[in-house]
């Protein structure tokens, strides 16, 4: 469902998001000791979503690291939706083989193993918060390389947390990125997310692990800027229009991008940048012009 990475740091061994499930977990977490000789010392939460945490219990003996926030988001929010998503997927399992379903038939196979991946975990699966915690870096110096753990604030969730190998130029980006596939934005900001990006396309990058898609090129970072902006565009064109959100929702995707799977996030996309631009706009009219003596200022 999702990607995650292993790290050897020479010494101890890092794990970069945990995947949907205990039962992936557990393979993630055999194949760290396989591929290091060691345990997991350390499994890194990139966002609070369950697609990149729910494998945390598969790591019991691991700290689980990620910023306050994270852990905020999760101990709050993520049993509801689990809990929600335990609920509503038999349903939508069974959509999904309908002939008339909405999701498009190269994405059925991926929709249909995160649906199942849910379903298939026991009902008492405990969720695991973060218990070591950071602000803006945490740097986890090993024998043979150090990983850095760099925050930028809230992007695609409302925390986003990416890890950075300076030697080998590779970042693991979480959901910040992804490859050929539509993010989803639903819970996230696109101007600020775009700013992100700006500063993480300053590091020095040679590859790409994205939190979904095939593993890419440094230049991930600015195609995944291009959409944010694209959806931006396209959305103010239609508020010029006069459009309302079920227009908007409507709205065909950009033929740049139609060859990127998981198109089923672009209305949700067109919407949440809808209603946030919206918010905006209303904020700017509440502010009214500027005094008198700022308007005078060059």
């Amino acid at each position: 469902m999702c990607n995650a990475g292993i790290v050897d740091l020479g010494d101890r061994t890092v794990v970069f998001d945990s995947m949907l499930s205990p039962m992936a977990g557990v393979d993630l977490a055999r194949a760290a000791e396989r591929t290091t000789g060691r345990p997991a010392d350390l499994v890194v939460n990139s966002h609070w979503h369950g697609d990149h945490i729910w494998g945390n219990s598969a790591f019991a003996e691991s700290h689980v690291v990620s910023t306050r926030r994270v852990r905020e988001l999760i101990v709050r929010k993520s049993r509801t939706q689990w809990v929600n998503c335990r609920r509503e997927f038999p349903k939508e399992l069974a959509r999904l083989e309908e002939p008339d379903s909405p999701i498009l038939p190269v994405d059925r196979p991926w929709v249909r193993g995160w649906y199942r991946g849910v379903i298939q975990t026991p009902a008492s699966h405990r969720i695991r918060p973060p218990m070591v915690t950071f602000e803006n870096e945490l740097v986890l110096e090993g024998s043979r390389r150090s990983l850095h753990l760099i925050s930028y604030g809230g992007g695609h969730s409302p925390s986003d947390v990416f890890g950075y190998l300076p030697d080998e130029r590779v970042l693991f980006s979480g959901d910040l990125t992804m490859v050929n596939l539509h993010p989803s934005v639903g819970d996230g900001w696109p101007d600020v997310w775009e700013r992100m990006l700006v500063r993480m396309q300053r590091l020095r990058v040679d590859q790409v692990v994205p939190g979904h898609g095939p593993v890419g090129p440094g230049t991930v970072l600015a195609e995944e800027r291009r959409y944010l902006h694209d959806l931006q565009r396209t959305v103010a064109d239609a508020i010029r229009r006069g459009d309302t959100l079920r227009e908007v929702r409507s709205l065909p995707v950009p033929e740049r991008y139609h060859a990127w799977r998981a198109s089923l996030f672009f209305p949700d996309n067109l919407a949440r940048e809808y209603r946030l631009a919206r918010a905006r706009r209303r904020s700017t009219k509440r502010r009214g012009p500027p005094p008198e003596a700022d308007r005078r200022r060059p």
